[in-house]
Order: structure tokens, then sequence, then C-alpha cells
């Protein structure tokens, strides 16, 4: 929601200000709402706070995520394409590897391995 409405209120600072006070009512109001069953630890009482509010706040969350448009940033793009930069890096890396690095690490294991079974235990003291 934030990237949809937010520029309309930093042309002025009490435009600003008033952005920052009802955004801070909802997140109150929106919070007090959701920890409700929390704090009564039952549902049917938790059923019967949510229809005295007529699921406001259930409603209108789906509305928002209905009706808003979801803008696609650039970092969201930079960030998949590092992903798949960085597992294709790993597979290469994997099949580069074979030879002493994979012996020596697999023979390290095996040998943390053996050490963890030749120890006593100390729970059967």
């Amino acid at each position: 929601m934030r990237n949809n409405f937010r520029h309309y209120f930093l042309k002025t600072p009490q435009l600003k200000l008033f952005y920052d006070i009802i955004t801070w009512a909802v997140t109150q109001i929106a919070i007090s709402y959701t920890v409700v069953p929390f704090v009564l630890l039952s549902i049917k009482p938790s059923f019967t706070f949510y229809s005295s509010w007529y699921y406001c706040l259930h409603v209108c969350s789906i509305l928002v995520l209905w009706l808003l448009p979801v803008k696609k940033t650039q970092r969201g793009k930079n960030i998949h394409e590092n992903h798949q930069l960085s597992q294709s890096r790993k597979v290469d890396e994997r099949e580069n590897s074979l030879g002493e690095d994979s012996f020596s690490s697999r023979n390290s294991i095996c040998n943390q391995n053996q050490e963890k079974a030749s120890r006593p235990s100390s729970s059967r003291q």
C-alpha cells in the first residue's frame, strides 16, 4: 500500500505529518485486531470479537490484495537474477572441485564421524 499512496503525501510537511499519524493509527488498530485471539486464548470469544467488528480488517486486507496493483521493482529482478547466477556458480564449482579437494573434504568428514563415535558420551555418567 505504501508504494501506491505515500508519494501523494510527500508534497508538504503538513501532509507528511498527516500521513504519518494516519499510518501509525492504522498500524496500532491492525496489531490490536490481530492480537485479540492470543489474548483471549479461545476460539469462540475471538470469533465473537471479530464478528462485532464485522470482520472489517479481514475484508479490507483481502480487498487491498485484490484491488491494488503490485509494482515490480528493479531490485526484485536483480535479486532473482543474482540468485540464479549464484546457483549456476555453485554447480560449476561442484563440477570443478572433483579431485584432491573433494577427497580431502570427504576424508575429513569421515575422520570427524570416527572421532564422534570413539568419544564416550557424557550423559552415561
